[in-house]
C-alpha cells in the first residue's frame, strides 16, 4: 500500500535531500533526526498514555468491585436477591459454577453502542465472588470512549508542537542565513561576474564573520596572482608573436634572395625551395599556435552580433579559388539567416576551419554543401574515404590525411572556438559524405 505523505513532510523531505546547499546541509540533519524521533515518538506516546489510563481504569473498576462486594456481604440473601433485581448499569451478578476465587481478570471488548449509533470500546473487569458461601461472578463493564477520544486529542497536539518546532527551526534558519550568509552569496556574485581579462580587481564587502574574511581574503590573493599569471601569459604570446614573425619574414626573405643569386645549380634550387617551404610552413604553424593560446587565455573579448550568413558568403568566395583548382563546386543554402552574440574574428576562424576542411579533404571534382537551417549550419563534403575516429579528430596535431601542408589544429581551434560561445558540434558519416554541424 503506497504511503501518502502530506503538504508539510513532503516540503521537508524535498529540502532535506533535493536542496542540499550549504545553509540547509546542517539544519536537515536536525530535522530528519526530528522526522525520526517524531514517527518513533508518537506512537510509543499513544501505548504509554493508552497504558497509563487502562492501568487507572482497572484500578477504578477494582474499587467498583471492592465497594459492590463489601455492600453485598453485609447483606442478607433476601437484600442479595434485591440487588440482583435492582442492578445498577454497567454491572451484571450472576451465580458461578466456579467455586475457586481467583485473580480479577480485565479485558477489553468492542460492543455497538445504541446512543451513539457506533461500535464503542469498553473496559471488562471479571470476578468470582463468595457471598454466603455461594460463588457469584461479577462482570464491571466501563466505557473507553472518552479515554480513547482523549488519547488521540493528545497525541494530536504533541505532534502538532513537534511539528510547529520543526517548522519555527527552518523559518529561524531561513531568517538567519538572509542576514549571516549575506557576505557569502555576495562573494559567489562578484566571482560569477568577475572576469580576469578585465582590469578591475575583486573588492568585496567588510564583514564581521572571520570565516567570511579569510575566505574574501584568500580569494582576492589567488584572483591576484591569476591575473598576473595572465598578464604574463598575454605578455608573452605578444611578444612571441613580434619576436618569431621577425625572424621568420627575414628567412624567407634571404631565401628569395639567395634563390635569384647566379650560378645556382639543381641541387641548390631544390635545396633552398624545401627549406623555403619549410619556413612557410613554421610560419603557419606560429600563427596558428599563438591563435590558440589567445584562444585558451580568452583574449577576445570584444563582442558584438555576427550574422552567420554574411560571413559564410564572404568565406565562400575567399575559398572559391582553390575549391576550382580541385573541381569541387561550393553548392549553398543561406536562406536562413542566424545572429549569434561573440567575436567576429573567432566566428569567422571556426567557419572558415569547417569549410578549409570541406575543401582540403574531398574528392577530384567533388562537392561541398552548407546549409543553414533555424540555429544551425551544416557542412557536407563528398569523400570516398572511411569515417573520421570522433576519438580523436579534434584533438591537436591529429592528422585525418597524410598531406604534409596540414597541421592538425584546424578542427581543434574550431572546436575550442565553439566550446567558448558553448555551441554544439556533431559528427556523421553517411552515404561517403561528411556532416559536420554546429548547433548555435
Amino acid at each position: 500500500m503506497p504511503i501518502t505523505l502530506n503538504p508539510f513532510m513532503a516540503w521537508v523531505i524535498n529540502l532535506i535531500f533535493k536542496q542540499m546547499k550549504l545553509l540547509n546541509k546542517s539544519m536537515g540533519l536536525y530535522m530528519l533526526y526530528a522526522i525520526v524521533v517524531l514517527l518513533i515518538a508518537i506512537p510509543v506516546l499513544y501505548a504509554a498514555i493508552q497504558h497509563r489510563i487502562l492501568h487507572e481504569m482497572d484500578e477504578s473498576l477494582a474499587e467498583q468491585k471492592a465497594i459492590i462486594t463489601s455492600k453485598l456481604e453485609n447483606a442478607d440473601e433476601a437484600g442479595i436477591l434485591a440487588w440482583l433485581q435492582n442492578i445498577q448499569p454497567g454491572v451484571t451478578i450472576v451465580p458461578s459454577v466456579k467455586q475457586t476465587n481467583g485473580k480479577d481478570r480485565f479485558y477489553t471488548i468492542t460492543s455497538y453502542d445504541k446512543i451513539s449509533d457506533e461500535n464503542s470500546p469498553y473496559r471488562i473487569m471479571e470476578s468470582i465472588i463468595q457471598l454466603h458461601n455461594k460463588a457469584y461472578q461479577i462482570q464491571i463493564k466501563s466505557s473507553l470512549l472518552d479515554t480513547v477520544d482523549l488519547i488521540e486529542s493528545i497525541v494530536q497536539i504533541v505532534a502538532l508542537l513537534i511539528l510547529c518546532i520543526i517548522a519555527g527551526l527552518v523559518l529561524i534558519n531561513r531568517l538567519l542565513a538572509k542576514k549571516l550568509w549575506k557576505p557569502f552569496y555576495n562573494t559567489i556574485n562578484k566571482l560569477n561576474d568577475f572576469k580576469i581579462e578585465q582590469n578591475e580587481g575583486l573588492h568585496f564587502e567588510k564583514t564581521n564573520i572571520a570565516e567570511f574574511t579569510d575566505l574574501n581574503n584568500a580569494i582576492t590573493a589567488l584572483t591576484s596572482r591569476n591575473k598576473e599569471v595572465y598578464q604574463s601569459q598575454k605578455e608573452f604570446t605578444e611578444n612571441a608573436a613580434h619576436e618569431m614573425q621577425t625572424p621568420l619574414a627575414v628567412l624567407q626573405c634571404k631565401l628569395d634572395l639567395l634563390m635569384q643569386t647566379n650560378p645556382l645549380n639543381k641541387d641548390q634550387s631544390e635545396l633552398i625551395s624545401d627549406l623555403s617551404d619549410v619556413n612557410q610552413r613554421m610560419k603557419r604553424l606560429n600563427k596558428t599556435l599563438l591563435l590558440l593560446t589567445k584562444i585558451e587565455n580568452n583574449q577576445f573579448t570584444e563582442m558584438e552580433t555576427v550574422s552567420i550568413q554574411q560571413i559564410l558568403e564572404k568565406l565562400i568566395t575567399q575559398h572559391a579559388f582553390n575549391a576550382a583548382q580541385k573541381g569541387i563546386r561550393l553548392q549553398k543554402d543561406l536562406t536562413d539567416d542566424i545572429a549569434v552574440t561573440g567575436n567576429k574574428m573567432l566566428i569567422e576562424i571556426m567557419l572558415g576551419n569547417f569549410l578549409s576542411n570541406a575543401i582540403k579533404h574531398n574528392t577530384e571534382n567533388g562537392l561541398v554543401e552548407i546549409e543553414a537551417s533555424v540555429r544551425q549550419i551544416t557542412f557536407i563534403n563528398s569523400s570516398g574515404c572511411i569515417p573520421l575516429n570522433t576519438e580523436k579528430m579534434f584533438d591537436r596535431f591529429h592528422k585525418q590525411t597524410a598531406d604534409s601542408n596540414s597541421l592538425g589544429l584546424g578542427l581543434h581551434i574550431a572546436k575550442k572556438i565553439a566550446d567558448n560561445y558553448q555551441y554544439l558540434i556533431l559528427y556523421k558519416f553517411q552515404d561517403s559524405r561528411h556532416f559536420f554541424t554546429i548547433h548555435f
